[in-house]
C-alpha cells in the first residue's frame, strides 16, 4: 500500500514536472520568460509542497492502525489488556485487526483458565493429606506443599534449592537417589522421625520425562502408621483369641479324658471334674458372647441406633440393683449420686452396657469394704458419666493399653487377680464410640481408678 502511494506521487510529480517544461518552452517562444518564468517556479514550489504536505497527511493516516495494532501486540506480550482496534469495514487493515483482537480474547481467556486451575492446584496441594514434591534434573526442589514440610518436620523454602537442604533421612534420600540412577520408578515403606511418635510412610518416588534432556522426580509419601497398627491389633487379637479360647477347651477336653479313664467312678472327683468343666464352659460362652458383642458393635451404623430419651439416674438404679449381690459379696457399697430426672437422648442397650460394664469392673477390681460411686454433670453441648472406685487402681505405664482387646493388667494370665475376657473395656470403647462419645480414665495403684464418659447432647 506504501509503495502504491510512493509511485502515486512519483507520477504525479513527473506529470507535473512535464506540463512545467512545456509551459517553459512556450513562454519562451512567446518572449516572456523571465516574469513568467519566476511565477511558475514559485507556483510550482507551491504545487510540490502541499503535495508533499497531503502525501504525509494521507501516509500518517495509513499508519495508525499500524501503530495500533503493534503497540496492542507489544501489550499482549507483557500479558496487559490493551483496547479492543476498532476499524471501518472498508479500511485495508479490518481484518487483520480483528484477528489480533480475537487473539487477544483468546489470550484473556486462556490465562483466566490458567490462574484458576493455578489456584485449584495449590488448594489440593495445600489440604492434600499426602507430602508431594517435585525435583528437576538438576536436583532442586521446584515445589512441596505442606503435608510434605511436617512429613519431614522441616520448613521447606519456596525458593529453588537442592532437595537435601529438606531431606535427612538416609533411607529416604537413598531411595531418591536411586531413581535419578536408575530412571525407574521405586517404592518403600520406611520409618520417619515424628512427635509424638515416629511415622510408617509409604514413599512413591516417580520418574517423569517429557523429552530426552529434561526429567522430574515426583516424589510421594503417605501415612500408613494407622494401617500397620491395626494390622498389628488383627494379628494380636488372633494370637489372643486363640490363646483365651484354647484355655477353656483344653481344660475341658483334659478333665472329660480323666473322667473317661476312670476318675468317674470316684463320686467326690466326679463332682469336683464336673464343676471344673462346667466353670470353663461357662468362660468359654462369655468368651465368644464377648466376640460376637464387638463383631455386632462394629458392624452396626449410626442409623441403626434407638435413640430416646432415657432418665440416667434411674438406669444406673437398675444397674445397682443387678449388681448388688456381686457386690456384697466383695463388701462393696455402691452410690448413685446422679441427680433424678436428668434426661438425655441415648440408645438404651449401648448405654445399660456401657454403665453395667464400668460398674462391673469397678467392683471386681475394688478392696473389701470398698466402693462404686456414679456422679453426672451436663453442659450446653455435652453431658458427662464418672464412675469411681476405690480399688487396686492401674499404674501410669498400663492406662494407655486397657482398652485393648484381650489385655489385662496383670499380665500373667494365670495369675490373673479377677477372672474375665480382658474384653469388658474394649467393648465399652466400641459401644461409646458408636454413641459419637469419649471414655477416658485416671488412676493410681493403691487409691482407685474414675473412669469418665462423655455423650455430645442431642435434641
Amino acid at each position: 500500500m506504501i509503495k502504491r502511494m510512493g509511485l502515486e506521487y512519483l507520477i504525479t510529480s513527473v506529470t507535473n514536472l512535464v506540463v512545467f517544461i512545456l509551459v517553459v518552452r512556450l513562454l519562451i517562444s512567446s518572449g516572456q520568460v523571465a516574469s513568467v518564468m519566476t511565477r511558475l517556479i514559485i507556483l510550482d514550489l507551491v504545487v510540490s509542497a502541499i503535495e508533499v504536505g497531503i502525501f504525509n497527511w494521507a501516509f500518517r493516516k495509513r499508519q495508525q492502525p499500524v501503530t495500533a495494532m503493534k503497540h496492542k501486540v507489544e501489550g499482549m506480550l507483557k500479558d496487559e489488556e490493551p483496547a479492543h482496534i476498532l476499524l471501518h469495514k472498508d479500511n485495508d487493515y479490518y481484518g487483520l485487526a480483528m484477528a489480533i483482537n480475537q487473539l487477544q480474547t483468546h489470550q484473556q481467556k486462556a490465562l483466566r483458565n490458567h490462574a484458576q486451575q493455578s489456584e485449584e492446584l495449590r488448594l489440593l496441594l495445600a489440604y492434600l493429606p499426602i507430602g508431594v514434591m517435585v525435583i528437576d534434573n538438576y536436583r532442586k526442589v521446584e515445589m512441596a506443599n505442606s503435608a510434605m514440610a511436617e512429613f519431614l518436620q522441616t520448613e521447606i523454602s519456596p525458593r529453588r534449592h537442592p532437595y537435601t537442604q529438606d531431606i535427612h533421612q538416609f533411607e529416604l534420600v537413598s531411595l531418591i537417589g536411586q531413581v535419578f540412577s536408575t530412571k525407574k520408578s521405586k517404592r518403600q515403606v520406611i520409618t520417619l522421625p515424628g512427635v509424638p511418635a515416629e511415622k510408617r510412610v509409604e514413599v512413591s518416588v516417580i520418574y517423569t520425562s517429557t523429552s530426552e534432556d529434561f526429567f522430574q522426580i515426583l516424589v510421594l509419601l503417605y501415612d500408613v502408621t494407622e494401617i500397620y497398627a491395626v494390622e498389628k491389633m488383627q494379628l494380636d487379637f488372633l494370637s489372643n483369641a486363640s490363646h483365651e479360647l484354647k484355655t477353656p477347651v483344653t481344660a475341658i477336653a483334659g478333665f472329660a479324658e480323666t473322667l473317661q479313664d476312670g476318675a468317674k467312678d470316684d463320686p467326690e472327683t466326679l463332682n469336683q471334674f464336673l464343676d471344673i468343666i462346667q466353670k470353663e464352659s461357662k468362660r468359654l460362652t462369655e468368651l465368644i458372647t464377648d466376640v460376637l458383642s464387638i463383631s455386632r458393635i462394629e458392624s452396626q451404623s449410626i442409623s441403626q441406633q434407638k435413640m430416646a430419651g432415657l432418665d440416667i439416674s434411674e438406669l444406673v438404679d437398675e444397674q445397682i440393683s443387678t449388681l448388688q449381690q456381686i457386690a456384697a459379696m466383695k463388701h462393696v457399697t455402691l452410690h448413685n449420686q446422679v441427680p433424678a430426672g436428668q434426661n438425655q437422648q441415648s440408645d438404651e442397650k449401648k448405654l445399660v452396657e456401657i454403665i453395667k460394664n464400668l460398674m462391673s469392673n469397678a467392683i471386681k477390681y475394688n478392696r473389701d469394704g470398698g466402693s462404686v460411686t456414679v456422679t453426672y454433670a451436663a453442659t450446653a453441648n455435652d453431658w458427662t458419666l464418672k464412675v469411681a472406685d476405690t480399688g487396686i487402681g492401674i499404674a501410669q505405664n498400663e492406662q494407655a493399653r486397657i482398652f485393648e482387646r484381650f489385655y489385662r493388667v496383670d499380665s500373667s494370665r494365670t495369675n490373673q487377680v479377677v477372672s474375665g475376657t480382658g474384653l469388658g473395656l474394649a467393648i465399652v470403647l466400641e459401644l461409646v464410640q458408636s454413641l459419637q462419645g469419649q471414655i477416658s480414665v485416671e488412676s493410681q495403684r493403691g487409691v482407685g481408678s474414675i473412669f469418665t464418659v462423655t455423650f455430645p447432647i442431642k435434641s
